[in-house]
């Protein structure tokens, strides 16, 4: 079987959540699939961006990982697309794939497309007026995709609704290594010592992108009540990411008087340490996709609360593989917390079956023999 020749277009200069999956699919299936990640440098001057510094770059050449850098001058730089089309011509792709609204829009606007172009759909994020101008680009230019795959069925039937043919959209769940595996104690130990934690207290852990989307305000809500309702528990929060509220975080942590409970520690680039020492993994999110920190977290074992929104609840079940509340509501969170933190066996209970759930249902494998069907498929469509 020839290998299906894939450039795939992927914004930022960090290891998301899609770029993670990106990585991984490419060392994966490296038989069936010539993977090359193309992504954009800012540039000032001579000089190219600081790539050094940039995460992607530095952990798909790591990987040996194939990947390129484009130079833009800024945000509206469409001198890009001849660079963009030079590279497509000269990897011969099969298939282009867009992982971002500006990506999604640039390919848009190459005329006579000798490859198939498929959109993947990650969520957006609604913090600024920057952000939400982008995605009224998507209403546009993923009308254009030969496919769109998107990571829920909320966000297909949303797609749907800004005018894409709900036959050419795919759902395709992200996926997670689970093995069964030992305890690292000194992993454990270090980190307990690293954050000044003791052997009584109870962390509970939450990780995502600091913005308004991902509802860490009504955790640290929550926690306020917790802690000053249960002292006895000992409880400290870690919560792991950077962007846009982190400053106003720090605020409301400061003025519910939270400074040694509650800490922001930032962006992880290896979380594992982390899993190793949580009691729990909150996701206070008000809208989430498919969100690898849930699949992260069934792989580890840690118990599982998490809002009732986009597609978690196609990854958990509420009462059967974790506990699941409405979003924007602090006194239930502050319940679920409370309950899993006070009856362990519960909650080890629906952490090993959320643990067999990603085995089973959410493994790599899976989600890559459904990803190269959809190769399959869209290339045999233009050879007929």
């Amino acid at each position: 079987m020839n290998r299906i020749k894939v450039v795939a277009l992927v914004e930022g200069d960090l290891v998301s959540g899609p770029a993670k999956n990106i990585l991984r699919f490419a060392m994966d299936c490296r038989e069936r699939v010539d993977l090359t990640i193309v992504t954009l440098v800012r540039s000032f001057g001579n000089n190219l961006g600081e790539v050094s510094n940039n995460q992607l770059v530095s952990a798909a050449r790591s990987l040996e990982v194939p990947i390129e850098t484009v130079r833009e001058i800024g945000p509206g730089d469409l001198t890009v697309l001849g660079a963009l089309r030079e590279i497509f011509d000269r990897h011969r792709a099969h298939i282009v794939e867009t992982h971002g609204t500006k990506s999604h829009f640039l390919i848009s606007l190459l005329p006579e497309r000798k490859f198939r172009w498929i959109g993947f759909h990650h969520g957006y994020t609604t913090e600024n007026l920057k952000a939400r101008v982008y995605h009224q680009f998507d209403r546009w230019s993923l009308r254009f995709c030969d496919l769109v795959i998107t990571v829920c069925t909320d966000f297909a039937t949303l797609l749907a609704s800004r005018g894409v043919r709900r036959d050419r959209i795919f759902v395709v769940h992200n996926s997670v290594k689970a093995e069964v595996r030992d305890s690292d104690p000194k992993l454990t130990e270090e980190t307990r010592q690293q954050w000044n934690l003791s052997g009584d207290d109870r962390v509970v852990l939450s990780a995502g992108r600091l913005s308004r989307e991902k509802g860490h305000k009504y955790l640290i809500d929550a926690v306020s009540t917790i802690v000053s309702a249960l002292p006895q528990l000992r409880l400290k929060v870690l919560i792991a990411g950077n962007g846009p509220f982190e400053r106003r975080l720090k605020a409301q942590i400061d003025k519910k008087g939270l400074q040694k409970c509650v800490k922001l520690v930032g962006h992880r680039s290896d979380i594992n340490g982390l899993y190793s020492i949580a009691d729990l993994f909150v996701l206070p999110s008000l809208s989430e996709g498919s969100p690898n920190v849930l699949l992260e977290s069934m792989a580890a074992r840690v118990p599982i609360v998490a809002t009732k929104v986009g597609g978690v609840p196609e990854l958990l079940k509420d009462g059967e593989s974790a506990i699941l509340v409405p979003p924007a509501d602090s006194e239930l969170l502050k319940k679920a917390i409370i309950e899993l933190l006070m009856n362990r066996s519960r909650a080890l209970q629906l952490a090993s079956v959320a643990f067999e759930n990603a085995r089973t249902i959410f493994s790599p494998s899976k989600h890559d023999e459904h990803l190269l069907s959809i190769y399959d498929s869209v290339i045999r469509e233009k050879s007929l």
